[in-house]
């Protein structure tokens, strides 16, 4: 029996890496008793879209027994809780952004003597309380035994390379951070030991772009649907977050947002979209709004743009807590409260389409014809592969309505069907992954004996 071995969780490039993961680190939570469990961030511009009444959140700082961050010149911040990072991220987020891009500039530049100065400072002022530890420590504290959670896409990232490098001979497990569908191109990735690398894919038309990206063998790969669309997890996730004011639980829609760009949803495209939403809904329709946000939306006001007040203007300042709301929750909670999700090109709409709710995207692209007759209906894949409808202008989106007040329930079952079309779903597959897991790394299960984090203080 293994029992010294600790289980590490590394979440990059963003927060979707412990969304996918937890359901399966849950369950390995839940049947071990002594192995330890450590988060690693490693860049501590991460830890800003992390929030305290979002579920997985709550869920993480009840299972991780320490927290990794890594800031300026490699240096690693130990905290021996999520929250606690939040909050030090949070005391600290002004000057952990300039830190962040003044070391960017550093990078690109050959004179970066006044800049190298001020971070010296900086850090001074934000590490003089913490638990410090050099990059070239960390491998004392990793065994052989030792396992890692990450997402292969990340094996050609600078940010990802002396981290891996601690990880080289050891056993590892990938779970992609997004959802992709379409068609793989990508060059082949040279990666170290793939005999020690094992892959769990979200459907079979994956496996030939693992095996020719990054060399994977058929064998270590396996096809396991999404963990994180387990019916068991999307209870737990809606169980464990706070409730909203009473007012935005029995009439409320909910809008998915996406930050403003040329690509996504142009600034103008944004404003008339928000304006019949809110012309619909809330004017004739009396319901209420939830906002949840893109982390790409969250400026810390280093810098002033035009878009902060974006949905304050559409909206009203003067209405906010009563027709509309803004929410850090979990997609999976705020659409278990919301009537219908609407989608500003965003793929958290891939999750909710699960729940059962009715979902639609909506990007009204009509105000191209104010400018020119030449414009492109943007249209996502979601849209594409029939797993959501979309509509581009007004009328549209009041030919959408009409048929979603007569029948919501059809409308989700279209989206039900086409997920079924591309993705298995298999019931309980978070715990039979961690017991696959637990077996091959001779972790004894304690099967109906929860674990209980014991903290640490450092």
């Amino acid at each position: 029996m293994n029992k010294k071995s600790k289980i590490f969780l590394i979440c990059y490039p963003h927060l979707g890496v412990l969304d996918s993961w937890l359901p399966i680190v849950s369950e390995m939570s839940d049947m071990t008793d002594f192995s330890s469990f450590t988060f690693i961030i490693p860049n501590a511009m991460i830890t800003r879209n992390f929030h305290m009444d979002n579920a997985i959140v709550n869920i993480s700082d009840s299972i991780f027994d320490s927290v990794l961050i890594r800031t300026y010149d490699k240096v690693w911040i130990k905290h021996t809780s999520v929250l606690n990072s939040i909050n030090w991220y949070k005391n600290n987020h002004s000057i952990l952004r300039l830190l962040d891009m003044s070391e960017r500039l550093i990078n690109r530049f050959t004179s970066p003597y006044l800049l190298a100065r001020l971070l010296s400072f900086s850090c001074k002022k934000i590490f003089r309380k913490q638990y410090k530890i050099k990059h070239e420590e960390l491998n004392c504290t990793i065994s052989k035994n030792d396992i890692l959670f990450y997402d292969v896409a990340t094996e050609n990232n600078d940010t990802m390379t002396d981290i891996l490098q601690l990880f080289e001979n050891n056993n590892k497990y990938s779970l992609s951070h997004a959802i992709n569908l379409n068609e793989f191109k990508d060059p082949f990735t040279n990666i170290k030991n793939k005999s020690n690398i094992k892959v769990y894919i979200y459907r079979k038309k994956q496996i030939e772009y693992y095996k020719k990206t990054y060399g994977i063998d058929t064998d270590r790969i396996r096809v396991v649907g999404i963990p994180r669309h387990d019916q068991k997890w999307i209870e737990k996730i809606q169980e464990e977050n706070l409730k909203l004011p009473d007012f935005f639980n029995e009439n409320s829609i909910l809008i998915l947002t996406r930050h403003v760009s040329d690509v996504h949803c142009s600034f103008d495209e944004k404003i008339e979209s928000l304006r019949s939403i809110k012309k619909i809904f809330i004017d004739r329709m009396g319901m209420t709004v939830i906002l949840k946000l893109h982390p790409s939306e969250k400026q810390e006001k280093i810098f002033l743009s035009k878009i902060e007040t974006i949905y304050e203007d559409v909206f009203g300042s003067c209405n906010y807590g009563s027709t509309w709301v803004y929410s850090d929750m979990h997609a999976l909670s705020l659409a278990k409260e919301a009537k219908l999700v609407i989608s500003l090109n965003t793929s958290v709409i891939f999750d909710i389409i699960v729940s059962g709710k009715p979902c639609v995207e909506y990007i009204d692209s009509s105000i191209g014809l104010k400018e020119s007759k030449k414009y492109k209906k943007k249209i996502t894949r979601f849209v594409q592969y029939g797993f959501i409808e979309g509509v581009s202008n007004y009328q549209e989106l009041c030919v959408y309505v009409d048929r979603w007040i007569s029948d919501p329930c059809q409308i989700s079952i279209s989206s039900t069907n086409a997920y079924k079309k591309y993705f298995p779903r298999f019931d309980g597959i978070s715990n039979k992954i961690a017991t696959e897991i637990l077996f091959e790394n001779k972790i004894r299960s304690t099967s109906g004996m929860k674990r209980v984090k014991t903290k640490k203080i450092t």
